[in-house]
């Protein structure tokens, strides 16, 4: 018994060695960094800062989203399978996202989208739709040879009344790959002749082995989908009157009550916020066990604004870079804020 005893006090022992070499290797590594650094016979001087806001070298790589093989043109009214409808859900991010995904999902069943709806009145309490923060003349033209768009579903007439044909309301699996477009809800669309998506935040998968639909992608982010003229005019007007004052930076902490709630990041705040946390998950987002002690650990939660400051550090931007928060409320306060300063 005394030499078990024995052993386990020199494990823990070396355990513990090891922890402090660590964090020693750890606090010595952070402080050269910010510093000169020896490696050898190499010396690393600090960054440059300059250096740092030019843009990356592309290294002979050019963007290129046009078709690389044959790409027939979408069907005719007739050919069509049906029409698509989407409700794009989420942020600003996740409704581009899926509007991208909506307009591969129409080329993959061989169907016609109809004009993708936003979802702007849960979360930006906000009426704007797809015809009022895009340009749609040019989103359609763009895609003229991709897939065939409409405004609206149209009107069938049917003993002798005239009405909207009624899309088919189906809640598609989260990341669906090609094949489940391809088979349940192509099944759906050809025997209703209308079919809604509804969420269609992340419905497609990231993953598609087909590279044209890849470049369709592509085409529909980096060329079809232009806000309007009137937007276009005042971002563009920030932006320059930002640039007149100098280089800065904006940064989307994403530190936010929603996406901490959504993510089970509730492990780091206090009992009364963890309760503003689990009440607003339990109100908000589909049921779903979590271990929320392990979620930080597993890389499911946004960084904390000092983790964040952290990496900029690193990079070799200092505190006096001019940094604008692209961001909600944050959540917590100024108790976190406040390393991030």
């Amino acid at each position: 018994m005394r030499s078990e005893t024995s052993l386990r006090r020199h494990r823990a022992r070396a355990r513990l060695w090891v922890a402090v070499a660590a964090l020693v290797t750890g606090t010595i590594w952070l402080w050269s960094s910010s510093s000169v650094v020896l490696f050898g016979t190499h010396r690393v001087q600090d960054f440059v800062v300059d250096e740092l806001w030019k843009t990356a070298d592309s290294n002979g790589w050019r963007a290129s989203s046009a078709p690389r093989t044959y790409w027939p043109p979408p069907p005719t009214e007739s050919e069509s399978n049906g029409y698509l409808r989407v409700r794009c859900n989420g942020g600003l991010s996740q409704q581009r996202s899926a509007i991208c995904n909506a307009v591969v999902a129409a080329r993959i069943m061989n169907a016609t989208l109809v004009l993708p709806e936003l979802d702007a009145n849960s979360f930006w309490h906000d009426e704007s739709g797809f015809v009022d923060m895009y340009d749609v003349p040019h989103f359609i033209k763009t895609l003229k040879y991709d897939v065939r768009i409409v405004m609206s579903v149209p009107k069938i007439t049917a003993h002798g009344k005239s009405k909207k044909l009624r899309a088919y309301k189906i809640e598609p699996p989260r990341d669906a790959p090609v094949t489940w477009y391809r088979t349940t809800a192509l099944e759906k669309l050809r025997k209703y002749g209308a079919i809604y998506l509804t969420p269609f935040s992340h419905r497609l998968a990231e993953e598609i082995d087909d590279p044209e639909l890849q470049r369709l992608r592509c085409r529909v982010n980096y060329h079809a989908l232009q806000f309007k003229p009137n937007i276009m005019k005042t971002s563009s007007d920030i932006v320059n009157k930002l640039r007149s004052e100098g280089h800065f930076m904006s940064i989307h902490l994403r530190f936010e009550l929603d996406m901490l709630a959504y993510a089970g990041c509730i492990d780091i705040f206090t009992p009364k916020e963890q309760e503003i946390l689990l009440k607003y998950r339990e109100e908000n987002f589909a049921n779903k066990t979590l271990v929320y002690k392990k979620r930080r650990l597993i890389g499911k939660c946004p960084l904390t604004p000092e983790e964040v400051g952290l990496i900029i550090r690193a990079m070799g931007f200092d505190n006096t870079t001019r940094i604008y928060l692209a961001s909600g409320k944050l959540f917590g306060g100024e108790r976190f804020m406040k390393p991030f300063k």
